[in-house]
């Protein structure tokens, strides 16, 4: 049962996804505090009920899909009722513990998260191999809790470069995806852009979306002002390494089973930049 309500809530995804609070939260602030860690909590629980309910809405996509056919609900395990009842649950609980230390602000943003996620991206993934492109709004909900969480303005311009970190670096991680599960995608009845633009047309735009990444890390960076030279060097190497990774996309013999490495390696970049940074105000305190 555990197993399964883990892959139903999409836990180790939704965890992931809370991770973001947590290393926002100290990037505006330079510590750690009580109300990081609530932040964080109300995070993972809102991303593991927009999750469930996502599942509820797309068993029968999931059921014919090898990635997801083994899901809770998709498989039968589990009923859609028992997906809306769990889903609802946590989202109202999120609601409530966000409230509670945010006020209507924290409210209205997990609210909009199950809105734009279940009632506007959801249903758009069936009829758009773009709809990645406006779902990647919902990214920047989580550093925008723990920003606010730790008292600070979402109207500053370091929220800013770190919001537009996050939403232009989901386009390519979602597209690098698609390379890898395209076929999955087209059994699910999903318009892909694979299907969309042709594979080395999508190469080349991931490619290009990479780069849009690197140039917002380093925008990021740049705003932050690292003090600490160790740090300004990894986060060179880091760049560089991404960089490096990306230009694979551009290869004539590309295959695209090494999409998932690339993903791994730009995924690791990304999270390397932002936790890189994150130790760098935490030491400037």
């Amino acid at each position: 049962m555990i197993k399964d309500l883990i892959s139903l809530t999409k836990f180790v995804l939704s965890f992931a996804v809370s991770l973001s609070a947590l290393f926002a939260y100290i990037m505006a602030k330079g510590e750690t505090g009580t109300d990081m860690y609530i932040a964080t909590f109300a995070v993972l629980l809102v991303a593991m009920g927009v999750s469930t309910l996502n599942q509820v809405q797309e068993y029968k996509s999931d059921a014919l899909m090898e990635r997801t056919k083994n899901r809770p609900i998709a498989s039968g395990k589990w009923s859609p009722m028992s997906g809306i009842y769990i889903g609802s649950l946590l989202i109202l609980v999120s609601l409530v513990i966000i409230y509670n230390l945010l006020g209507m602000i924290g409210f209205n943003l997990f609210l909009f998260a199950f809105i734009w996620y279940n009632l506007v991206y959801t249903p758009l993934k069936k009829t758009s191999a773009l709809a990645v492109v406006p779902g990647a709004l919902l990214g920047v909900i989580p550093p925008a809790i723990g920003w606010l969480a730790a008292g600070h303005s979402l109207l500053e311009v370091e929220f800013y470069a770190l919001g537009l970190f996050y939403f232009i670096w989901q386009i390519p991680h979602f597209w690098l995806l698609v390379m890898l599960f395209y076929g999955d995608y087209d059994n699910g009845g999903y318009p892909t852009a694979m299907r969309l633009f042709g594979k080395n047309t999508l190469q080349k735009l991931t490619f290009v979306w990479l780069i849009f990444t690197i140039q917002t890390g380093y925008f990021m960076v740049s705003i932050f002002e690292p003090a600490s030279m160790t740090i300004n060097i990894l986060l060179i190497i880091t760049a560089i390494l991404g960089f490096a990774s990306s230009l694979q996309l551009l290869s004539k013999n590309f295959v695209l089973k090494k999409a998932r490495a690339i993903f791994y390696q730009i995924n690791g970049a990304f999270l390397a930049t932002i936790i890189l940074v994150s130790i760098d105000e935490f030491l400037k305190v």
